[in-house]
């Protein structure tokens, strides 16, 4: 029997990246969720369980042990309750999937920003994660629970709309709005900075630092090579389309009176990797226009399609 991986989630946008980078990778992966969605690889076992139910996946995993376990479905303290009960003495390594919303936007930011940058806990998304991160990594301080926390920023591929800039946001009408060349509007003239990751680049980060010791207990910056302004990011877009660039600017300012709940990630979204790299080996390599334009490419098959 090989090496056992179990991806919470699977089936999810993400999910289903890492599962086909970890069979790539050589590992027998199974993929566990509540069963609404298609299971999309025919090399992963599909194990349904609603995590929500307390005892849910201990029912349906039924003691079964594994050499990974990434979870990209815990959104709250209750959730790394259930997998820490679940897990603890099953899992040889667990990878929780945060986010990079959970920092907060502070006068005088240094770029790139470290892992020790400040957080905030004004969004449930955001607090939510927090506390998953927090509970884990007290179980590694306290029991030695073989935890990694990865903090992706914006995530691109097949799966889901493009739109990185917090006034416009991800729309599936947004090639159509490239296209027209009107209805696109960009912060601060387009000239905020962006990190994104392609869904596969963590796949493949995941794969590199499975089981490595010295990942355990450490929270790192999962993403891709190239940070980019938001207006570079739409003229890649604008490029492959074969179309001129129009947008419209709004200030941050403007944006945030409008919509207060977007104040922590309406900034440079630009992260230092050195501590992953440092630790793991781990270097970032999958480019940004490769993974938009596959990301295209979906987009354009969802039209067709309707």
């Amino acid at each position: 029997m090989g090496k056992q991986a179990l991806v919470i989630g699977g089936t999810g946008f993400l999910g289903c990246a890492i599962v086909e980078e970890l069979i790539k990778g050589g590992w027998e992966v199974s993929s566990l969720g509540r069963g609404n969605k298609p299971n999309h690889s025919k090399k992963a076992e599909f194990i349904q369980a609603d995590r929500s139910i307390p005892g849910a996946m201990e029912s349906a995993l039924n003691n079964r042990k594994f050499d990974l376990v990434v979870d990209c479905a815990a959104y709250n303290q209750m959730d790394a309750e259930h997998a820490l009960n679940c897990f603890r003495d099953r899992a040889a390594h667990y990878i929780l999937i945060s986010t990079d919303y959970v920092y907060a936007a502070i006068h005088g930011t240094r770029y790139p920003i470290t892992e020790q940058h400040p957080t905030q806990e004004e969004l449930t998304y955001s607090s939510g994660k927090l506390d998953c991160e927090k509970l884990l990594l007290d179980a590694w301080h306290e029991y030695g629970f073989p935890v990694t926390v990865l903090r992706p920023p914006h995530i691109l591929g097949a799966g889901r709309s493009l739109g990185c800039d917090q006034a416009q946001g991800r729309d599936a009408g947004l090639l159509h709005k490239i296209r027209q060349g009107e209805g696109l509007v960009l912060v601060a003239e387009g000239q905020m900075l962006i990190q994104p990751v392609w869904n596969r680049e963590i796949g493949a980060c995941i794969v590199h630092i499975a089981g490595q010791g010295a990942s355990f207990g450490e929270i790192f910056h999962c993403t891709g090579p190239d940070a980019v302004t938001a207006e570079d990011y739409y003229r890649i877009i604008a490029d492959y389309l074969s179309v001129p660039l129009v947008f419209e600017s709004m200030s941050r300012a403007a944006l945030i009176q409008e919509k207060p709940n977007v104040k922590h990630h309406t900034r440079h979204r630009l992260y230092d990797t050195s501590l992953l790299q440092k630790k793991t080996g781990y270097i970032p390599q999958y480019k940004l226009q490769t993974a938009i334009h596959e990301t295209i490419e979906w987009m354009e098959q969802q039209l067709f399609s309707q």
